[in-house]
């Protein structure tokens, strides 16, 4: 900073020296004509000095308030170079101290992964299975509470129905793995989901259908009247069937079945909360379906299932 002072103070200077130069020189020494019969006379350079005087002083009173306004300019810019370097520094600081905080949590996310690893190995095959099964029914409940509140999800069966919750049920053949819609005989049936479909004859339920998802997910479905188009890949709400009493049914109903993804098959779930979230049009499952007393469907109570998942 001085070093510039000073060349500020010398360039003053010379400035000074020049303009007191060009005024000496301006009057040195001029003729001026008085009268028409008057002698010339000589102004003199002595004349002037007090001009002069007063110039210089006004010229160095300007390099000084100059001087003064650089200096406090210099003294600010010094103050806020200091305040940047400051926060640069903080900065620094502040970035040192969260990567430091990071290594700390890898380092401790490292150990605690070898830990569990090592705590595995000395878990038993059965302890293994358990742990696998209460994580398979975790997920499951997750992807059941998903598709009861899925907007893009479709009752498979159009028209007015009626279900209850029969999972586990004893039925001849074993346990009931399913939900059983009934409805009216040649309804449509319907693709809840997106996915790729294919009929086939059962031989317990006659006219079937296998739907998986694009997501893993797989439906089946027996008992159809008939079957609405070829196999292949499918949308949402196209008709895939009707509603009918094939195979061992003793009425018209759809036996539909949820095997959750990407295990499908074989992973099955108990459908009768998604169903009953999303058909919606249903009447209790002791009123006939051509029942239309309102009064009278106020006795008849409905079935809301239960969350047993598999």
């Amino acid at each position: 900073m001085s070093k510039l002072l000073q060349a500020l103070v010398v360039i003053s200077v010379l400035t000074v020296a020049n303009a007191s130069y060009s005024v000496a020189q301006d009057n040195q020494i001029k003729i001026v004509e008085v009268g028409e019969n008057d002698s010339p006379f000589l102004l003199r350079r002595e004349a002037n000095l007090p001009f002069f005087t007063s110039k210089a002083s006004e010229i160095i009173s300007i390099v000084k308030n100059r001087i003064d306004k650089t200096k406090n300019a210099l003294v600010d810019l010094e103050t806020f170079l200091d305040s940047i370097r400051s926060r640069q520094n903080l900065i620094e600081q502040s970035l040192n101290d969260a990567t430091q905080l990071l290594l700390g949590h890898i380092r401790e996310a490292e150990t605690l992964t070898i830990d569990r690893a090592r705590k595995l190995e000395d878990i038993d095959e059965g302890d293994k299975e358990f742990l696998q099964e209460n994580k398979r029914k975790s997920e499951n409940i997750e992807t059941i509470m998903k598709m009861v509140n899925s907007e893009n999800w479709l009752c498979p069966v159009e028209g007015k129905v009626k279900f209850y919750d029969s999972w586990n049920e004893k039925r001849p053949r074993g346990l009931h793995r399913g939900v059983d819609i009934v409805g009216f005989y040649g309804a449509n049936l319907i693709a809840p989901v997106d996915g790729e479909i294919v009929f086939f004859w059962d031989t317990v339920g006659g006219r079937s259908f296998k739907l998986v998802a694009q997501n893993g997910d797989y439906y089946f479905g027996t008992h159809l009247h008939k079957f609405g188009k070829k196999s292949g890949k499918v949308s949402a709400g196209d008709v895939i069937g009707q509603l009918g009493a094939g195979g061992n049914a003793t009425g018209p109903h759809l036996h539909f079945e949820f095997h959750a993804g990407p295990l499908g098959r074989g992973n099955e779930l108990n459908p009768y909360q998604i169903v009953n979230s999303h058909c919606t049009d249903r009447i209790p499952i002791e009123m006939p379906l051509n029942h239309t007393d309102d009064e009278e469907s106020e006795k008849f109570i409905f079935s809301y299932g239960n969350f047993e998942w598999d």
